[in-house]
């Protein structure tokens, strides 16, 4: 295929050229200018916009930008027209699974495996599907039937290397990843994953180049706002970081972690009652998650609502007894209890495991006297 500066000059002298444009929005949307893709598009003549090749475009279009249930309707009725393509078919069942519907993203995704058998990009969308729905094993299964035929699949390694990040295996995770990026520096998964290993690593910066280097291409990556935000929180960008991670939960609002990292960021910027909605948010996708309960408590005791954050205290660590925002609301109740020397020592724990981002203070009184008077401030201004 020509390139883009060639078949914009080509386009310019015949700028009602269906074939020349659409060939230039592809090349625009592999590159992830979807604004470009977008003003190509826009630019043809009315009569040419409804051509089927412009309206798979744009369902490719609306699916970049998160518009999931406009791309869905363009692709049904690309279908319902008889113009029902390997790709179409794909980018449907796609669209379902990012609205999560997956139970009919499997139904399309049967009756195109049934006329087109084989094809890796079905296997690799079925793949999604079972890692979107935790079914680690089967979706491995998929994978390594790319795999097994390409064996440096880019996308296969590197959704392999997600599913074994969340496993928990993070040798695995990085040896995948560290293929993948070898073959295709910019692919989305791998990415994800690498930038979660540094994270994790407490390599802030070099996590950041990972992130941001996914988010150049995919800019609604719920997983790579995430990551951005978490990485904005261990540099002190609180602000920043509480609106990437509001990003973040709007395009992944069932991720129960990044709502409790969107909570805690709001708390160290005195919304408190943001910072409860946050936690009550993840609270409602799994109600005996401890963390949630921890956070709760953690509102509740800064607030005076000593009787109700010892409850949620209490459950938190009951669920999980080495729950981070459990045992940072029991250092609160300990102070509350004048029980200052235990406070300090399991502050301390918590400090020397780097388990309470964006904090620098070494003293928990302090900690807490900072965040009950911006809570306090923040309440007197609105």
């Amino acid at each position: 295929m020509l390139s883009i500066d060639r078949l914009t000059q080509y386009l310019a002298v015949d700028p009602s050229n269906v074939e020349l444009a659409a060939d230039l929005v592809e090349l625009h949307l592999r590159a992830g200018d979807h604004s470009e893709a977008v003003r190509v598009l826009h630019g043809l003549p009315p009569s040419s916009q409804s051509s089927p090749r412009v309206q798979f475009l744009l369902a490719q279009v609306d699916l970049a930008a998160g518009r999931y249930g406009a791309a869905e309707e363009r692709l049904v009725r690309l279908r319902e027209g008889g113009h029902d393509s390997l790709a179409t078919g794909h980018d449907l069942a796609f669209a379902l699974l990012c609205q999560r519907r997956l139970d009919e993203a499997r139904a399309v995704l049967c009756d195109v495996d049934a006329r087109h058998p084989g094809e890796p990009a079905v296997q690799i969308l079925h793949a999604r599907i079972e890692l979107m729905a935790g079914n680690m094993a089967l979706a491995d299964q998929w994978l390594g039937k790319v795999l097994d035929v390409i064996p440096s699949h880019p996308e296969a390694l590197g959704l392999r290397a997600l599913g074994l990040l969340d496993a928990g295996d993070d040798a695995g995770a990085q040896a995948n990843a560290a293929a993948c990026l070898a073959v295709d520096p910019d692919q989305h998964e791998a990415l994800i994953t690498a930038g979660s290993l540094a994270l994790a690593n407490r390599q802030p910066v070099r996590a950041q180049e990972y992130f941001s280097r996914a988010l150049s291409r995919f800019p609604n990556s719920g997983r790579a706002l995430s990551g951005s935000g978490q990485v904005q929180m261990l540099q002190g960008e609180l602000q920043h970081a509480g609106q990437t991670l509001a990003r973040a939960v709007a395009c992944m609002p069932d991720h129960i972690g990044t709502w409790h990292a969107l909570a805690w960021a709001q708390l160290l910027c005195g919304d408190v009652v943001a910072a409860e909605t946050s936690y009550r948010s993840a609270l409602a996708l799994d109600r005996n998650f401890a963390e949630s309960h921890g956070g709760i408590a953690i509102v509740a005791l800064l607030t005076g609502r000593t009787a109700e954050g010892e409850a949620s205290m209490t459950r938190a660590l009951k669920l999980d007894p080495g729950t981070i925002s459990g045992r940072y609301a029991r250092t609160l109740w300990l102070q509350e209890n004048g029980r200052e020397t235990e406070s300090t020592a399991l502050f301390a724990e918590l400090m020397a495991r780097n388990a309470l981002p964006g904090i620098d203070e070494q003293d928990p009184a302090l900690l807490a006297r900072r965040l009950r008077s911006l809570v306090t401030a923040r309440s007197s201004s609105r």
